[in-house]
């Protein structure tokens, strides 16, 4: 890395500690400032002790959870203008509001310096939120394809014909025949009369008749002599 590019980074890194300090600084003069007022304005109304900063922190927070929860709901495409984390950020702010400047000098001037505070720590807020990770739903499985079936591959076997020699024969000695015709032909030769006569019991002109119609193609090609 160049001295150039050391520089630069050192800088990026300084800026972005300023950024951190002067927030944190804004944010937390502006919330203790907020809170004090609305802690005064509960004492005020009767709620002494913790229930004073109870108030405070309920009124405070408020505000701020349902900002993120807008956040949330844009992100993930709710663009809907009332829905109720919107109707609670917008009675919170207006509560909010009505503690800082129910103690404050009744003038345009003195409600503005007691609101500012409290405004200053939400526009904080609202700052640190644009820079919050997405919320991004998880994206759902990939849906499998459907698994196409598999192309029926013809037997090189010749169907029985009606009246041929094979379709004569009784159904368990015409499997035994076609199971050992295909057998031959998958090995890519004709089926000879030794291997029929040992898987059944034939007599010799039926078994040639049934060598010349089962032996006329093998793997799907014509026999040639």
């Amino acid at each position: 890395m160049s001295k150039v590019d050391v520089l630069k980074v050192t800088g990026t890194r300084l800026v972005e500690v300023v950024r951190v300090l002067v927030t944190v600084v804004l944010g937390g003069i502006g919330a203790a400032a907020g809170f004090t007022h609305t802690h005064d304005w509960a004492v005020h109304h009767g709620q002494t002790g913790w229930l004073a900063w109870a108030d405070a922190v309920v009124i405070e927070g408020i505000a701020i959870v349902a900002g993120f929860e807008v956040r949330r709901d844009h992100q993930r495409g709710n663009t809907r203008f009332l829905t109720f984390p919107m109707v609670v950020l917008v009675a919170g702010f207006g509560i909010q509001m009505t503690a800082q400047v129910a103690l404050a000098e009744p003038t345009p001037g003195g409600w503005l310096l007691a609101a500012m505070p409290a405004l200053g720590f939400l526009v904080v807020v609202k700052l640190l939120m644009r820079r919050a990770p997405a919320d991004t739903a998880p994206e759902p499985p990939p849906i499998p394809a459907p698994a196409e079936p598999a192309e029926a591959v013809p037997s090189s076997t010749p169907a029985p014909v009606r009246g041929s020699t094979l379709a004569k024969l009784p159904a368990g000695v015409r499997d035994t025949v076609t199971r050992t015709t295909e057998t031959a032909h998958a090995a890519g030769r004709p089926v000879t009369a030794d291997e029929l006569s040992t898987a059944v019991r034939l007599p010799d002109a039926m078994l040639t008749a049934l060598l010349d119609e089962l032996n006329t193609r093998v793997n799907h090609h014509p026999v040639t002599t």
